[in-house]
């Protein structure tokens, strides 16, 4: 399960609202499997979808920052580095730097831009 920024956010913002996935689902014209696979990073997320979940929670009375919020969700949904051409060495470094992100631990900036100096 690769849960992404989107999925998080729009589940959350779902489940304040106790409305179903179905609910959700059929407003934003796929299925309850697709919303699904959206939610836990499963199935591939486009702009249509993002702003047909704007749309939904419009609706449903989120303010628009918590719109805001899940449009910035959305396109950090679609970062991504492809690692299949690095050594096993090197994707470890990458997953052990991200979950150190993703636990809230952010590196001293000067330690990145070191890092990127040295690659250019």
């Amino acid at each position: 399960m690769r849960v992404n920024d989107f999925g998080r956010k729009a589940r959350v913002m779902r489940l304040e609202r106790d409305l179903s996935l179905k609910e959700m689902a059929d407003a934003m014209l796929i299925s309850s499997a697709h919303l699904s696979g959206l939610e836990y990073g499963d199935k591939k997320l486009n702009e249509a979808h993002i702003e047909m979940a704007v749309s939904f929670f419009r609706s449903h009375g989120a303010s628009e920052s918590e719109l805001e919020e899940l449009r910035l969700a959305g396109a950090r949904s679609f970062d991504s580095v492809s690692l299949k051409s690095l050594d096993g060495d090197a994707r470890a470094k990458v997953y052990a730097f991200a979950r150190r992100l993703q636990e809230g631990d952010r590196p001293p900036s000067e330690e990145i831009e070191n890092w990127i100096k040295r690659r250019q």
